[in-house]
């Protein structure tokens, strides 16, 4: 049986929530990490990958280091971290106490992976502490490449792509000047199931 899509005002109160999680952790681990302020603004949450298409045209000629995993077991969740390649490299060295990055070795990788890890888990843990859900989360992934590329082939293994929900999220470092894109994806079902357990 087919889950009816959320209408506007669920999509914006899932908005409004999702916003509320990042900023009480996920951009405080963040700035935690790198030294730094950091803000973040939810651009879009739009349902159906259709939808997504600007964000693949708009970076379809970018090299972007991508950090992706899901959380699993009371609700599912997708989240993909995109980064331009100069970002992942300012990130890494940052970490690893250096001066620069010349090229992301598996070391740098790595520092940029975690970075994607720990984000995610602040992220669940503000929104289990909210709703006592419980999640699971996967071991990142990463990849190094074209987001038009990528998109499709991470996407898929999150939820299935019919009537999927994505929240798109933009982390801006003050000082440095580092973005981080977030989407989160998830399916209908989950969002209400989110939803209903806010608190």
């Amino acid at each position: 049986m087919k889950i009816a899509s959320l209408d506007s005002a669920e999509l914006g109160s899932l908005e409004n929530l999702l916003s509320s999680y990042i900023a009480e952790k996920t951009a405080v681990a963040l700035s935690a990490l790198i030294g730094e302020p950091v803000g973040h603004v939810v651009t879009k949450t739009r349902t159906g990958l259709g939808e997504i298409q600007d964000v693949r045209n708009h970076t379809k000629d970018l090299a972007l280091c991508c950090v992706f995993l899901h959380g699993g077991g009371d609700i599912r969740l997708g989240i993909l971290y995109s980064i331009p390649e100069r970002d992942a490299k300012m990130i890494a060295a940052k970490l690893l106490c250096l001066e620069s990055v010349e090229t992301l070795d598996d070391l740098g990788k790595s520092a940029v992976s975690e970075v994607g890890n720990i984000m995610s888990g602040s992220f669940f843990n503000a929104l289990s502490d909210h709703t006592g859900l419980k999640v699971d989360l996967s071991t990142p992934g990463f990849a190094m490449a074209p987001f038009s590329s990528l998109f499709d082939p991470i996407v898929s293994k999150f939820v299935p792509a019919e009537g999927d929900i994505m929240t798109e999220v933009e982390f801006s470092c003050k000082g440095s000047g580092i973005r981080v894109h977030m989407l989160i994806i998830q399916d209908p079902e989950n969002a209400r199931k989110l939803l209903g357990r806010k608190g």
